[in-house]
């Protein structure tokens, strides 16, 4: 949830063999005027299929412009970003123009640069932020699945094919994967020297939290409250809804959710549904009984790493569960935490598109943005600099070549591996254990598939009304999170969810299903 994890480079080969193995065993040009995926656009492989296989030194130099979010701005991020695009020229010659995003800002963004039709070459997107499947929708990417074989082979081969399926809308792949923990339950975390002071252990409620359970919590909350009230849990409606035992399909602010358990596929309205009502109702308990310091956390869109940093945060609720999640000592000034899974991780579709890129149709250099990716997915050296800052300076590698801090830690540390690419070149950090990369693939592995693994669901019929009930969403969200709406207001926002068209999604979710179902 809060960290990444690193990894030595004998891991790498490792892992990198495992993949391959696994994978053996399981066996774009510009259109400005695109306003739907389901429009032709220039094959990239007909632009310039040679490209891929030039020297650096044969190709023109380009400038990519990236945008991503996370915990920017950094107090060093030129610094770093510099020693990116030597790398980066070096390799493919091009440079990047970063444009990191403060994540709370990020929604907004993007969707201003979508609306105005700006070139750009990169953006992360997901299910979560930057909606992956209303992009798709509106036409703002391109379909990669020439792009990826010609200029991308090597990571392209190394993430399973069920993987990218996932990914696929209309038969398409338009959204290139951070290959990652992709069995998904959110993870509880809560900071360890408070764990041992009040004599909880996250054991004790680990695999047990759903909307009927949460009361198993109280008692720690109680016992820190009464000597530290300036503390509060952090439970973002983003990261929880995996634990109420359904699968968001196009994402955690789209009406549209399927049981696990149901064998019939029957799609509801996940805002509607008992389970949803439950946990809201837990929320405005929990702040009538001063848990969460709603009237400080109101005016904020999110939780910010800054309140974390400043020891406010009792508990966390929320992220992807992960081995070696629990080795957090440097996320909160050196704050420890001590971690656990909140319920059963389930491999969905969501899971896998929870952190991918895509490539915009806006694109000048769709070739050489899919290079860079291939780059940032296979250079060690590359990703953790990018992750982690420069080697001796931001971090540094022990006698074991584990990660430790390094002195000038703080002046670089977005805490976003998750965002930029495959987590698994990450070094191994310190405390962690060296297996971390195989544990994490065995997760994804041995975790309980979804019924509905590999559907993806195309949201061009009904991208008015997602967008419509989107801002709803927007406008309640954050109340409700925080426990301050109240009954009465949640069933006013639901009303508006019907006005906007919630209805009509979870039928067009349905019927889609029904037909993907049909021929399984």
């Amino acid at each position: 949830m809060l960290r990444g994890t690193r990894l030595s480079k004998t891991g790498i080969i490792a892992i990198l063999l495992i993949l391959v193995f696994s994978l053996v065993l399981g066996a774009c040009g510009n259109n400005d005027n695109a306003s739907s995926p389901s429009a032709s656009p220039t094959s990239p492989a007909s632009a310039n299929p040679s490209e891929g296989a030039k020297a650096p030194e044969e190709l023109p130099e380009v400038k990519l412009t990236w945008y991503f979010p996370g915990s920017f701005p950094q107090p060093e991020q030129d610094k770093v970003f510099a020693e990116v695009n030597k790398i980066v020229k070096q390799k493919i010659n091009a440079t990047i123009d970063f444009k990191p995003i403060a994540g709370a800002d990020y929604e907004q963004k993007m969707k201003v640069v979508t609306a105005s039709g700006e070139p750009y070459d990169l953006a992360f997107t997901s299910n979560w932020l930057n909606n992956y499947t209303q992009n798709v929708a509106k036409g703002a990417y391109l379909p990669l699945d020439d792009l990826l074989k010609l200029y991308a082979p090597k990571s392209y081969a190394a993430i399973p094919s069920n993987f990218w399926d996932a990914t696929r809308v209309n038969g398409q792949i338009y959204g290139y994967i951070n290959y990652q923990i992709s069995a998904r339950t959110p993870e509880i975390a809560i900071p360890k020297a408070l764990a041992e002071k009040y004599g909880f252990d996250i054991n004790s409620v680990g695999g047990k939290l759903s909307a009927d359970t949460m009361n198993l919590l109280e008692p720690y909350f109680d016992a820190v409250k009464k000597d530290n009230p300036q503390k509060y849990v952090s439970a973002p409606l983003f990261g929880i809804q995996d634990m109420f035992g359904f699968e968001n399909i196009a994402g955690i602010n789209v009406p549209g959710a399927v049981n696990y358990n149901d064998d019939t596929l029957t799609v509801m309205n996940q805002f509607e549904s008992d389970e949803f009502k439950k946990f809201v109702a837990a929320l405005r308990d929990w702040n009538a009984k001063g848990y969460m310091n709603s009237k400080e956390r109101i005016a904020k869109k999110t939780d910010e790493w800054t309140d974390a940093k400043a020891g406010k945060w009792m508990m966390s609720i929320g992220g992807a569960y992960k081995p070696g999640g629990d080795v957090l000592s440097s996320v909160l000034g050196g704050e420890a935490y001590v971690t656990a899974p909140a319920s059963v991780p389930h491999l969905t579709t969501g899971g896998i598109i929870a952190t991918m890129h895509a490539i915009s149709r806006t694109s000048k250099n769709p070739e050489r943005a899919t290079m860079l990716l291939e780059l940032l997915n296979t250079d060690v050296e590359l990703y953790n600099l990018l992750n982690f800052g420069i080697k001796d300076d931001h971090f540094k590698l022990n006698d074991d070549g584990l990660m430790v801090a390094g002195p000038n830690q703080q002046g670089y540390n977005p805490q976003a591996p998750w965002m930029f690419a495959s987590n698994f070149l990450a070094y191994v950090q310190e405390g962690m254990p060296k297996t971390v990369w195989e544990d994490t693939i065995n997760l994804n592995e041995a975790a309980e598939p979804s019924k509905l693994l590999g559907f993806s669901f195309d949201a061009e019929p009904v991208k008015a009304e997602i967008g419509k009930t989107s801002a709803v969403y927007d406008e309640y969200y954050r109340g409700i999170e925080l426990g301050v709406t109240s009954e009465e207001k949640y069933n006013e926002f639901l009303k508006k969810m019907k006005t906007a068209g919630s209805d009509l999604i979870v039928a067009e979710m349905q019927k889609q299903i029904d037909a993907w179902k049909a021929t399984k």
